[in-house]
């Protein structure tokens, strides 16, 4: 709110500024321009470095599966995990895993230290009547972020184009 008040603000001064100095003779320095250091600073601020934040991580990949969205999830993953696959093979190859269709909840978790969680969850495939599938991941912080990390058994399975 600050930055488009000012913004008005400065769109109305100059002009009327600059009306009132081109019709004197005199000539001000001081009159227009704002400096660099008056100019309002965007910073990038990182995720928290918690566990909920984890968390969020953790049921906004889970969510992207559910709902189809292969390159959310793919985008969520860290860096060395999207050494094993390319986006595009990861997004061709896990439509066609309807095993990893359905919905998943996150039941916990446990940090491993500043960097590192250990998410429990839950998965029902799509359509199956029997007892969830129970499992954990993990999800590092990375460059200001959470990221999830696929099992080793499922990142060898996409790295052969096959399913986890």
């Amino acid at each position: 709110m600050t930055r488009t008040f000012r913004g008005l603000a400065v769109a109305f001064v100059i002009p009327l500024v600059l009306g009132i100095a081109a019709c004197s003779d005199s000539k001000s320095d001081d009159a227009s321009d704002e400096s660099a250091s008056d100019r309002p600073t965007v910073e990038v601020t990182a995720q928290p470095q918690d566990a909920a934040s984890a968390q969020v991580t953790a049921e906004q990949l889970f969510d992207n599966l559910s709902e189809g969205d292969w390159a959310g999830a793919y985008d969520l993953w860290t860096d060395a995990a999207k050494t094993s696959i390319a986006k595009d093979a990861y997004i061709d190859l896990v439509a066609t895993c309807t095993a990893q269709q359905g919905e998943y909840m996150v039941t916990g978790v446990t940090p491993v230290d500043d960097a590192t969680a250990t998410i429990k969850w839950s998965h029902t495939p799509t359509g199956s009547t029997a007892a969830p599938l129970n499992g954990t991941s993990t999800v590092r912080y990375q460059n200001g972020a959470w990221r999830f990390e696929p099992d080793a058994a499922s990142l060898a399975a996409y790295k052969q184009n096959k399913c986890p």
